[in-house]
Formats: C-alpha cells, structure tokens, sequence
C-alpha cells in the first residue's frame, strides 16, 4: 500500500486529522510530519482531501468512497513517483550502503580516495588535470562535450591558479565552487566544480561541507521538496550562487532531522540511487 492510500484510509476511519496526528499514525511519532507532506499536497492538489485551516492544518476526504486514482506508467517527463521516500536516517544510510556496494561506485569512490590523498594539492596544473579527468570519467560530468569552450589544459590552469584553494577546500569555502564554475566565462561549469570541492572535502579531509549539484538533483529536488523549483535552482546555477543552493540542501535536511555522519553526500546518493 502507498503512503498515499494509507493516508487516505486513515482519514476514512479518524475523519479531519492534521499532519503530525497522520505521520504518527504511520511512523508513531510525529516527528515525520515532513515525511508525509509530499504525498499530502499531492491528494489535496487532486481533489481527493480537503485541506482547512493553518497552525495546525486539518485534512479531511472531500468524499467518503474517494479512492486513488491508477497510477501511469509514465507522466509527462517520466519522472518517478517519489512520494513514498521516507527522508530519514536511516534511509541515508541504506542507500549509502547500497551506493558503496555497488561494482562500479564503491570501487571507484575509493580510487578518488586513493588518488586524491597520494596528490592532495591543487597548485601543478599537470597533478589538477589528472584530477579532473579522474572525477569527470567516475561522475560523467562529459567535460570533453565542451573542447570548444574550454580546453583541459585551461581549467587545470584556472584551478590550480585560485588562491590558496586547498586551504578554502579544507574548511568548505562556497565561493571556490563559483571560482571553478566561472572558469574562463564561456562555460558554466557548476555541477562540475559542486563535485571536485566536494570530493576534495569528503575524501580527502573527511568533511561534509559541499552539497553536490547533479541532473537528478536537478530535476527531483522539487518533488522532495515543495519550496524550490527546477527554475529557482537554475537561477542559482546562472548567477553563481552555490552558497545559497548548499544553504538550502542544509537547511532542508535540519528540518527533516537527519543527523548522520556526511549526511550532505549521503542525500546525493539517497537521490541518485533512488531517481538513477
């Protein structure tokens, strides 16, 4: 049963209830209200429950006999129905496992590891361009599709040339991503630049300070989440603004409580392992 029936099924035995009253009822506290949420507006949205009220909401059937509507193989843009991901601790950490279990991330996670603590600085543009072909090969970030743009040989000039860029990556400066995404002004290299300071960061001096910006991400973040569009995460990429895109995938994860170590990285692949 989806989390959408058995919401809709609660509210046919209990009659109007609010948000934390449902999420105890399906997880036994109300601490996942934010869990159910996704699934809330969707059945309001539809015309299937009656939302009235504020501080709390209450949440009712507008008819007594309403049932769910048969799911599509497909919608529009093929996007999976995530309504069910129960955003939590331990999800974090099952798909972690899952990721790190798989023939080809495992593996190659602990090659980035390997490599990146036998060359950890970013000064000699020969040891940053063997870098950057290392993490656009292992994350398909198809920097090769844009030779015409910008050459290996510039963007290993260009990073290794940032001002003490090893001790920014060090501590999770947001603005070395913008320096690298900016890169000679013909091409925005974002997500790109998300991943070599978040690999640098996580991999090599074992912290969690960059959130990674990827299509899936792109393109899933607002079903997770109702307050942020595909449009509004674009206009952070176009205008250079990764601090406010990791503030708010910081933000989000306070508010759904999740607390596990490299818990930035462990949604990455929450996502990814998900919506792959």
């Amino acid at each position: 049963m989806s989390q959408k029936e058995t919401i809709i099924n609660l509210l046919k035995i209990n009659g109007a209830m609010t948000q934390g009253a449902i999420a105890e009822a399906i997880y036994g506290d109300k601490n996942h209200g934010p869990n159910i949420y996704v699934s809330l507006i969707k059945l309001v949205t539809t015309g299937i429950v009656l939302r009235e009220g504020s501080n709390p909401s209450y949440y009712s059937l507008l008819e007594t006999d309403a049932v769910m509507p048969k799911r599509t193989v497909q919608n529009e843009k093929d996007y999976r129905d995530v309504s069910d991901d129960a955003i939590t601790n331990e999800a974090m950490e099952k798909a972690e496992a899952l990721v790190q279990g798989t023939n080809n991330y495992g593996p190659e996670n602990e090659l980035i590891t390997r490599c990146l603590q036998r060359f950890p600085y970013n000064t000699d543009p020969d040891i940053v361009a063997m870098k950057i072909g290392l993490i656009d090969i292992t994350n398909s970030t198809h920097l090769s599709q844009h030779k015409s743009k910008i050459s290996m040989v510039e963007l290993a000039d260009i990073i290794s040339s940032i001002p003490n860029i090893d001790e920014r990556i060090a501590i999770g400066d947001p603005e070395v991503v913008n320096e690298i995404a900016r890169s000679n002004g013909k091409i925005n290299l974002f997500s790109f630049a998300s991943k070599y300071c978040c690999y640098h960061n996580r991999n090599l001096y074992g912290r969690d300070d960059y959130s990674i910006l990827d299509t899936v991400l792109k393109e899933y973040l607002p079903h997770y989440f109702n307050d942020v569009t595909k449009g509004q995460i674009q206009k952070w990429q176009n205008s250079f603004n990764y601090q406010a895109y990791n503030d708010y995938i910081t933000r989000k994860l306070d508010e759904y409580g999740i607390s596990v170590d490299y818990r930035k990285r462990k949604f990455d692949h929450f996502v990814w392992y998900k919506n792959r």
